[in-house]
């Protein structure tokens, strides 16, 4: 019997949570639904989807907070000063309202407040790229300590994006040190996540995997290079080369829309639409890529 309760009392220090999925909200509201409703199908995991709302004024922070409502999504608000003071370090003459300053502003807020405490896998991802297939993260996390889109700008330097970034947070040494700052990185400029090359360099010993990523028009320049046959290249041929690369029919029916701007993460797992936030709607893109969200939904 004393063996049994010394099991029980340990039992918890092992524990490890839920997957906690982190995305940072801006405007695009109308993604937040998207990006839960994916998730909810597609996810195999036992996961809290949590949205930071970074709204610049009151009525689009009331717009995200409905919408988080409306879905019984965890909706924290980021408060607005972070992005008039250096909450992460600024040189002088910086404009603390440029958009990856926010981005990085957010997404170490994010991990600061509810991220690094978080006793199992954290998966920061941009609002706009969605789940399109079943998938577990817990079971692609085994074995790695961090998955995520790796940039490596000149070369010269190589970090985590957090548009797709898993945690492992509970195997991350000096985990709080971990930062999400752009800037400069080995004498070239950085993005958002440009400075976890420090964290990545000091801690060599961890498993870091590099997650795929296909821009969409890529295959379209593969199969214009294989075939010779430019946009005169009939659609069972092309279905015929994206049925080879493991795409199932509705997702083939979308490619052969050319939607040449989009981004497929993780194997063709992911789909992201790319430049939601900052960049005014194609009416063409956009429109198929809620057509294709629907059906692979109602599938």
């Amino acid at each position: 019997m004393k063996y049994f309760i010394l099991l029980s009392l340990l039992t918890p220090l092992y524990a490890v949570d839920h997957v906690l999925i982190i995305t940072h909200v801006h405007n695009r509201w109308d993604f937040i639904a998207l990006q839960h409703e994916t998730f909810k199908k597609f996810l195999r995991d036992d996961y809290e989807y949590v949205v930071f709302n970074d709204a610049p004024d009151q009525e689009m922070m009331e717009e995200i907070n409905s919408i988080c409502a409306c879905y019984n999504i965890r909706c924290i608000q980021v408060p607005q000063e972070i992005h008039t003071r250096p909450y992460l370090p600024r040189k002088p003459d910086d404009w603390l309202q440029q958009n990856n300053f926010r981005h990085a502003n957010c997404v170490q807020y994010s991990l600061d407040t509810i991220g690094f405490n978080h006793n199992g896998i954290v998966f920061i991802i941009d609002n706009d790229c969605v789940l399109i297939r079943p998938f577990s993260i817990t079971a692609y996390m085994q074995g790695k300590d961090i998955a995520a889109f790796i940039k490596r700008p000149c070369n010269k330097a190589y970090y985590c994006s957090p548009l797709f970034c898993m945690l492992n947070m509970p195997q991350l040494p000096e985990k709080k040190t971990l930062n999400f700052n752009c800037g400069i990185i080995n004498g070239v400029p950085g993005d958002t996540g440009g400075w976890s090359y420090y964290y990545l360099l000091k801690h060599p010993e961890l498993t870091v995997v590099p997650v795929s990523m296909t821009f969409s028009h890529q295959l379209f320049l593969e199969d214009k290079h294989i075939h010779k046959l430019a946009d005169d290249l009939a659609d069972d041929i092309k279905r015929g080369f994206y049925e080879h690369f493991g795409f199932n029919d509705i997702e083939i029916k979308f490619l052969l829309q050319k939607p040449d701007t989009f981004e497929f993460y993780l194997n063709n797992l992911f789909l992201h639409y790319r430049g939601a936030t900052y960049t005014p709607d194609d009416f063409y893109k956009y429109s198929i890529f809620i057509q294709f969200i629907n059906e692979i939904l109602t599938s």
